[in-house]
């Protein structure tokens, strides 16, 4: 045999290797693995969903974000046909947390899972979980109507989709930890300035005086306790019931007779400050 025909055969062979290595790799990938269960589950028992359960178990909604701005600035509730007009037959888009979409053409169809679930998204940094699931799923929830809280380290949420929320109809409110003072504020008094001036009105119903002296009778508990338990006073009880009695008086005399600008905790921690002030006389205050 020449050296030729060696040659010609080892190639031969080289080649008929090389295509049975081709040709396990691909027996051998995940395409390889059929739809079916094996064993009695002492594996598991997960598996993928099928196309047929995708369509039953979620909501298949049109996502058009521009066609829901425009019904919430004509007034009009966005529905899921999508159109300008209010008809009978239009359906309200169903709460619910967009988990996944559909694309055709330039259409999108959203996948929303309408039960009472949670949802965990993890991802690199990088990879869309801001922009590609967030912002549709706030987008969403704008135009279904609820109501959510957004935790926003770097402040770009708010800026991207505060003013959306907001021509959707909902007051956007900022708690910044880090500049407290371009917060949106809280007055704790609020409900009691309200009852009080509801009394002030019609001082014939005297259940707005009671609802102002029971909100205020929470503020001042919830300051006093500040998670603690009662009964663990034991001898000092009598102190507490007596801080909270007078905390109680002196923010009901802050919203009857301050001005509306200083009916605020603030003004009643002056006043009791005021109250613990150094007298003239020698052991009073």
């Amino acid at each position: 045999m020449s050296g030729i025909t060696v040659l010609i055969v080892a190639a031969g062979a080289m080649a008929a290797v090389l295509a049975m290595i081709i040709f396990a790799s691909q027996n051998n990938t995940l395409n390889g693995i059929k739809s079916r269960t094996v064993g009695d589950g002492q594996h598991g028992t997960a598996r993928w969903a099928t196309k047929s359960e995708i369509r039953r178990t979620y909501r298949h909604i049109p996502f058009t974000p521009q066609i829901w701005r425009k019904q919430a600035a004509n007034g009009l509730v966005p529905s899921v046909s999508g159109k300008q007009k209010k008809h009978k037959s239009d359906e309200s888009l169903p709460q619910g947390i967009v988990v996944g979409c559909v694309g055709h053409g330039d259409s999108t169809t959203a996948l929303v899972d309408t039960g009472d679930v949670h949802a965990l998204m993890i991802g690199a940094a990088g990879v869309g979980k801001t922009a590609y699931w967030l912002y549709p799923c706030i987008e969403y929830a704008c135009a279904s109507g609820m109501s959510f809280l957004s935790t926003d380290t770097k402040g770009d949420v708010v800026r991207n989709y505060g003013t959306i929320a907001e021509g959707y109809g909902y007051k956007v409110s900022v708690i910044d930890l880090r500049n407290p003072t371009r917060s949106c504020g809280n007055n704790l008094l609020h409900l009691v300035n309200k009852y009080t001036d509801l009394y002030a009105e019609d001082p014939d119903m005297l259940v707005y005086k009671a609802k102002a002296e029971k909100y205020a009778k929470i503020i001042s508990k919830t300051i006093i306790l500040s998670g603690m338990d009662g009964g663990s006073f034991g001898q000092n009880a009598y102190f507490y019931d007596a801080a909270e009695g007078l905390l109680t008086a002196t923010i009901l005399l802050v919203a009857e007779f301050c001005e509306p600008v200083k009916r605020h905790i603030v003004s009643v921690f002056k006043v009791i400050q005021e109250l613990l002030a150094p007298s003239q006389k020698k052991g009073k205050n």
